[in-house]
Formats: structure tokens, C-alpha cells, sequence
């Protein structure tokens, strides 16, 4: 059982199924692009852990997973504690999917964190304004992608910033966090009983608060992509993470590098991708076999080769009216190598405010940082993306 069926999941589902695994999607979407590739759907939110878990008991499941998505993976963690499947523990997934505690979790263990604190309700804005004076990030403490989440700079900018962030949490509350300065990077690690079988740090390209793409190799030294997965390795060993899929962000400082996220399950914008592609890690297999409780292929190749994902978005609400179709678009540039768009011709497009409005994402090889950006600059003439603004 996959949860979620969104284009962010599609990779991950297309391989459970090449792998020989009769796939059952869940997604409150009925439409959405997943449920065309598995076996069997369900219609229901993935954070429906009743309904989830009444899906599962009813279609017998092996194993459940999630890609990409952080909400997910508390029902993952749940259904499969009810069910005796293999994952981690509820509690290890109720400290990673949870900002606030999260970020607790860090202090008690005295490992490197942004100075924080939990707000719950508006109440609280009185309070920041009276005695945070430096700037900060305020964010939902279960939420992703960008969701509701500002930077605060001034006095006056507390309400609305608060108002967004509680607006976009399930549980009502959301969290403050000094800003942490640095190189931010990204990537996915994967464990098996307690050891990292692999690791890969990605250069991470962001747009203010949104992910814009990532490329590898990761133009950062080596000695910092080492401390960046010690920190990870750390965490993940505190937390008794033990098996399966993370996915981090992580700033390097000179003299510390902070986990700034951390979350099981595998990264978005075709971070799994790349790295199959670069390394010969096949991220998306391991977890569904990690998952069934099977043996994972542990293959790598010799050399890493460079490649990148850049996402591509609307700025404005419309009518999507014209987009390259994907087969051609790979057939006509050898060094694309995928093209994922969650809309097609005719569809309602929203205006890229998080995550979540993405249109898709596109997987090209690159040999450097210098060529990814030069690249980039020329994916929209690729693309052919036409929006009707509404």
C-alpha cells in the first residue's frame, strides 16, 4: 500500500509495480496521476488513519509506504504498528513529522538546533512581539513544502505571519525559530539495521522558501558533505531510526552543521531519481523492499554522474493551454531524461505559493553546478508551458 498518488509518488509506485508488487494506491484525489499505474485504489486522505487502516486490514497488505510526502508518514508508522509490518516506530515518526518536537528532541540531546518555541494560538503574537527581536521563521509544526511558512522581520509583520502558519497546521499550532545562516543542502540517506547504506548530499537551489531543484554531485567539499551525513547518521541514531528512507535539509556552518528537517520517507523533486542516476542506488526499490521485510540491493556505480531536477510552476492562476508532452520532449534532448507534469491541456492551474502548487518537475544530466544553471535557463523554451490566466 502506497500513500499518496500524486506526481511527487508516481516514480515510486511505477517501481513497486516493475518490481512485481500489486500496488493499492491511497488519495482523497480520485484523479490523481498514481492511481493510472496500481493495481487497486482507495479514496481517502492519507492522514485518515482510520480509513487507512481499515483499507489494510480488508486488502490483506504486505507492507505500506509513502514517498515523498511528510504527512503521510505517521499512518504509514501507525497502520503498520497495528498491523505488525515492518517501519519505524510511531513515536520515532511522531518526533520527525512534528517540528516543535522535533526541535525539542534536539535540545534535550544537546545536538546542534535553531533557538525555538511553540505558539498555539494568536494569544502568543503579543508575546513574540514583546521579546523576539531578532528575525525569525515562523512555520506549522506539521506541515510541508513551504506551506505557511514567513519570514518575520518587523514588529508589525508577527500577525499575519502567525495567522498563516496556525492556518496551515492540522493540529492548530506552530512553531518559531531563530534564523540559522549557512549553506543550506539537501538530500536522502537510507539505513539498514542501524547503518547508512547510503547517503548523498545535493546542492540545493531555492527561490525563497520554495525548493526550486537540486543537482549532483553537490558542488559542496567533500569534508562538509562528510559532517552533513555524520549529522544525519547522529540524529537518526539518537532518534533509533534504524531502517528505511530519510529525507534532510541541513545547514553547514563553519564550525557546526544544524539538521534543520528530517523526515522518513524519500525526497521530493526527484531527489530518489537522482540518485539512481548518479550513484546506481535504487532509493525507491530499497524502500518497497524494506518495506515487504525483503532484502535490499545494496549495487552502487563505480563513478557518480551528474544530473539535476528543476520544478516548474505557474506564478499565476489560469488555464494550462499548451506544455511540451513528455516522451517528446525526451526524445527531441538527449539529456533530458524525465519530465513529470501533474497537469495536462485544459486543466486549472494555481498559482505557486508552496509546494503543493508545483506543476511537475524535470530530470536533465549535467556535468556541473555551472551547467545545471545554464540549463535551467533553458528549460522554458523546452517546456512550451502556456497558461491562460484566469
Amino acid at each position: 500500500m502506497i500513500l499518496g498518488a500524486g506526481i511527487f509518488q508516481l516514480a515510486g509506485i511505477r517501481r513497486a509495480a516493475d518490481l512485481g508488487c500489486e500496488v493499492i494506491t491511497v488519495d482523497y484525489l480520485p484523479d490523481n496521476i498514481g492511481h493510472r499505474f496500481s493495481n487497486e485504489s482507495v479514496d481517502a486522505s492519507t492522514t485518515d488513519v482510520d480509513a487507512v487502516l481499515d483499507a489494510a486490514r480488508r486488502m490483506n497488505i504486505d507492507g505500506i509506504v509513502t514517498f515523498s510526502s511528510d504527512v503521510a508518514t505517521r499512518t504509514a508508522a501507525l497502520v503498520g504498528h497495528h498491523l505488525g509490518l515492518p517501519g519505524p516506530s510511531v513515536s520515532t515518526v511522531d518526533i520527525m513529522s512534528n517540528k516543535s518536537q522535533f526541535r525539542r528532541f534536539q535540545a534535550e540531546r544537546a545536538l546542534p538546533s535553531p533557538l525555538s518555541t511553540t505558539i498555539n494560538d494568536l494569544g502568543d503574537v503579543e508575546r513574540l512581539t514583546q521579546n523576539w527581536t531578532e528575525p525569525a521563521i515562523v512555520k506549522p509544526v506539521d506541515s510541508s513544502g513551504s506551506r505557511g511558512v514567513h519570514l518575520v522581520t518587523a514588529p508589525l509583520e508577527w500577525q499575519a505571519a502567525v495567522e498563516a502558519a496556525l492556518t496551515h497546521s492540522r493540529t492548530g499550532q506552530a512553531v518559531v525559530e531563530s534564523v540559522v545562516e549557512g549553506t543550506e543542502v539537501g538530500g536522502d540517506a537510507f539505513f539498514l539495521d542501524g547503518e547508512m547504506i547510503s547517503g548523498v548530499v545535493t546542492s540545493k537551489y531555492l527561490e525563497g522558501f520554495l525548493v526550486a531543484g537540486h543537482s549532483l554531485p553537490s558542488h559542496i567539499p567533500s569534508r562538509d558533505q562528510k559532517r552533513v551525513l555524520d549529522a544525519v547518521s547522529k540524529t537518526c541514531r539518537e532518534l533509533g531510526y534504524i531502517d528505511g528512507p530519510v529525507n534532510f535539509d541541513v545547514m553547514i556552518q563553519q564550525q557546526r552543521v544544524v539538521v534543520l528537517e528530517l523526515s522518513p520517507r524519500t525526497g521530493g523533486n526527484g531527489i530518489p531519481d537522482l540518485i539512481e542516476y548518479a550513484t546506481g542506488f535504487d532509493e525507491y526499490a530499497a524502500t518497497v523492499h524494506q518495506a515487504l521485510g525483503r532484502p535490499v540491493n545494496l549495487e552502487k556505480n563505480s563513478e557518480q554522474r551528474g544530473c539535476g531536477s528543476a520544478v516548474f510552476a505557474s506564478q499565476e492562476a489560469g488555464r494550462l493551454v499548451g506544455l511540451v508532452d513528455p516522451d517528446e520532449a525526451t526524445r527531441t534532448h538527449p539529456d533530458l531524461l524525465a519530465v513529470y507534469s501533474r497537469y495536462r491541456i485544459g486543466d486549472s492551474i494555481p498559482a505557486h505559493t508552496h509546494g503543493g502548487t508545483a506543476m511537475g518537475y524535470v530530470l536533465f544530466s549535467c556535468a556541473s553546478q555551472t551547467e545545471y544553471l545554464r540549463k535551467v535557463e533553458t528549460l522554458p523554451a523546452i517546456l512550451q508551458m502556456e497558461v491562460e490566466k484566469s
